[in-house]
């Protein structure tokens, strides 16, 4: 009997393993911790003084699924009552001084690789607009990056996921933008 008790408790947690992808399989996710853009850090160092001016919010959706596209769009209507949002103007390419949105993306665009929408998001609205996304993101993911005028970097380093980590294509995003023009 003990031993019967041994040997399905065996393939149990051998079945659970694979299952879970801890043996044998391995997953798309695992490529994107060895990431193929090199950064030049080395002159990067601690103390070196790099500011974020602004940050941005992308929430992303699949634009095949009705449900999570609806999701989307109801979560985006709900954050622009929310804050008072209008549209981002031709000048807010990087930066803008107040807080705007762009338009809701119903295919990949940029290094985005799937459906979303976005918010530009001044320093100063930080906590409230993140403290609301986080609350009603729902099924969603969402991406929250930095605007240091390092955009390759602030994606794809310094980056805070909520619910999943996306794929974003480096080769879409510059090493630099210009400092913004507005007062800080």
């Amino acid at each position: 009997m003990l031993n019967k008790f041994v040997i399905v408790t065996f393939f149990y947690c051998t079945i659970n393993l694979y299952a879970v992808g801890h043996i044998i399989r391995q997953d798309p996710i695992d490529d994107l911790f060895i990431s193929p853009v090199k950064f030049d850090l080395k002159h990067t160092q601690l103390g070196d003084n790099i500011t974020y001016y602004s940050y941005h919010i992308h929430v992303y959706f699949l634009q095949q699924n009705v449900n999570q596209t609806n999701e989307a769009n109801l979560l985006r209507n709900r954050f622009l009552d929310e804050f008072n949002v209008d549209a981002c103007n031709d000048e807010c390419d990087t930066w803008c001084p107040k807080i705007c949105h762009w338009e809701f993306n119903q295919a990949p665009i940029g290094p985005h690789p799937i459906g979303s929408w976005g918010i530009y998001l001044p320093l100063e609205q930080f906590i409230e607009a993140v403290s609301f996304i986080s609350i009603y993101h729902g099924n969603l993911t969402v991406l929250l990056h930095p605007n240091s005028g390092r955009p390759k970097i602030d994606h794809l380093l310094n980056a805070f996921w909520i619910k999943t980590l996306l794929p974003l294509d480096g080769d879409q995003l510059t090493d630099t933008a210009p400092i913004p023009p507005h007062q800080i």
